[in-house]
C-alpha cells in the first residue's frame, strides 16, 4: 500500500538538495578561481639557460657604441662588447668582463630586440652581480621599434647595481625630452647586504599605470603617473624588449680598478608572468622619503625615491 509523502519531508529534502548544489557550485567556483590564479602564476615566457644561448630569442651586441654615434654607449662606459664574453655554462648565463694585454676591457650584452617583446607583466631574473670596482651589471627594457629618440618612449631599468656601491640596488624609469632635457625617476634600496655575495631575484611588476620594483619578493618602490608629473606616462604605450649586460665604469659605474678584473655576472633564469600574478610578493611598504642627496639613510632596508632631470 502506497504512502503519501509528508509536505514537511518534501520541503526538507528540497532544501537539502539546494544546499548540496550550492556547496558543489561554490567548490567548483573556488577550484576554477584557484586554477585561474595558478595559470596567472605560470611563466608565460622563460629563459632557463639550460642549453646554449638561443639566438632565435637573443641577439649579441658588439662594439663600443661608436658605430651608432654613441661612443661609450652614451654613458662614458669603458667596455667594448664581444659575443665571446657571453656563454651559457652550468645552467647559467655568464657574462664576463676582462682586460686584454692592450688594456681594452671586453664584456657582453644581449637583447631580445626584434625577437621577443612584452607589454606589462611580472618580469624577474635570478642574478648574481659581480663584485669589483667599476662594475655596472643591468637587467632592463627598451621600447621596440621606437619612432622617437630616447627617452621619448621610455626605458625601464629593472636592476642596476655597481661594485663601487655594493649595498645599493637601483630601479628606474627614463622619460621626458631628448638629452639634455631627459628625466628619470629612480627607486633606490639601501641595505647592509652586499648584493654580490649571492643570487637574488630582481623584478618589476609592470601593470597599466604603474611600475613596482622588488627584490626577493619585497616591493621597495613604485612609479606611476603622479610621480613623474608633469611629464606624460608613456609606459603603457609600447612593447618593450629585454636587455642584459655588464658595463664597466661610466656615469653610474664610476671609477674602475682593472686589477679587480676579470669578473662575471651570472643569470640563473629570466621569467615573465601575467601582471596579475602577485604570489610571493609583499604588500608595497610605506616608504619614507629621504633627501635625494643623502647617501646612507638611517636604518636597514631604507628606500629612496628621486626625480632627476638631465641625467
Amino acid at each position: 500500500m502506497s504512502r503519501k509523502a509528508s509536505p514537511v519531508v518534501t520541503d526538507l529534502e528540497s532544501l537539502l538538495m539546494g544546499l548540496k548544489r550550492l556547496v558543489m557550485g561554490a567548490a567548483i567556483f573556488a577550484a576554477m578561481n584557484t586554477a585561474a590564479e595558478a595559470n596567472q602564476c605560470e611563466p608565460q615566457w622563460r629563459a632557463e639557460f639550460d642549453e646554449p644561448l638561443n639566438t632565435d630569442l637573443w641577439n649579441y651586441v658588439e662594439g663600443d657604441g661608436c658605430a651608432l654615434n654613441l661612443c661609450g654607449w652614451g654613458n662614458g662606459e669603458q667596455q667594448t662588447y664581444d659575443a665571446q664574453q657571453v656563454v651559457v655554462r652550468d645552467g647559467r648565463l655568464q657574462i664576463t668582463a676582462q682586460q686584454d694585454a692592450e688594456g681594452i676591457i671586453h664584456s657582453g650584452k644581449i637583447t631580445t630586440e626584434g625577437k621577443f617583446v612584452t607589454r606589462f607583466g611580472r618580469i624577474e631574473a635570478r642574478v648574481k652581480v659581480p663584485a669589483g670596482r667599476g662594475t655596472w651589471p643591468a637587467f632592463w627594457m627598451m621600447p621596440e621599434s621606437a619612432d622617437k629618440p630616447w627617452p621619448n618612449e621610455g626605458e625601464i631599468d629593472i636592476l642596476e647595481w655597481t661594485g663601487n656601491h655594493p649595498h645599493r640596488v637601483i630601479g628606474a624609469v627614463h622619460f621626458g625630452d631628448v638629452w639634455p632635457d631627459n628625466v628619470h625617476y629612480s627607486e633606490t634600496l639601501l641595505t647592509p647586504t652586499n648584493w654580490s655575495e649571492g643570487f637574488h631575484t630582481y623584478g618589476v611588476l609592470w601593470e597599466p599605470g604603474a611600475v613596482h620594483w622588488y627584490v626577493d619578493g619585497r616591493i621597495h618602490g613604485t612609479a606611476n603617473a603622479d610621480h613623474i608629473a608633469p611629464w606624460r606616462w608613456v609606459f603603457d604605450d609600447s612593447d618593450f624588449h629585454l636587455i642584459v649586460n655588464l658595463a664597466i665604469g661610466g656615469t653610474l659605474g664610476g671609477d674602475v680598478s682593472p686589477e679587480d678584473l676579470p669578473v662575471t655576472m651570472e643569470v640563473d633564469w629570466i621569467r615573465i608572468y601575467d601582471h596579475s600574478c602577485h604570489e610571493g610578493l609583499s604588500a608595497t611598504p610605506s616608504i619614507e622619503l629621504t633627501d635625494a642627496g643623502e647617501t646612507d639613510p638611517a636604518g636597514a632596508g631604507a628606500s629612496k625615491e628621486t626625480l632627476v632631470a638631465n641625467d
